[in-house]
């Protein structure tokens, strides 16, 4: 699976038109795993308009953390925005030290 790191911006793609069901934050990550807080998702998709009972279900089920294993492929998941690409983890680091 792609090496999804801590702060990227990740969404969970419909697998036939591509459009994002889910998008979340990876909060943590290891060799093993990774963790994705999920922060919004596809309205539509979910059904929330129709009736008041689906929009209670998606805030409880669809914006939970959700563990995902780095042995089993999850091809519905895509970097929308990578933690790392202006730069390591150390020179982000040490620029954020720089300016406070």
């Amino acid at each position: 699976m792609k090496q999804f790191k801590k702060g990227d911006l990740i969404a969970k793609k419909h697998c036939a038109t591509k459009d994002p069901l889910q998008i979340g934050i990876v909060l943590r990550d290891n060799e093993e795993s990774f963790d994705i807080q999920w922060i919004w998702y596809n309205k539509i998709f979910f059904m929330e308009k129709e009736e008041d009972i689906f929009k209670e279900l998606n805030n409880r089920h669809l914006l939970s953390m959700v563990r995902y294993r780095r042995a089993e492929t999850n091809p519905l998941l895509c970097h929308m925005s990578d933690s790392y690409f202006n730069g390591t983890q150390i020179n982000i680091a040490s620029s954020d030290q720089e300016t406070h």
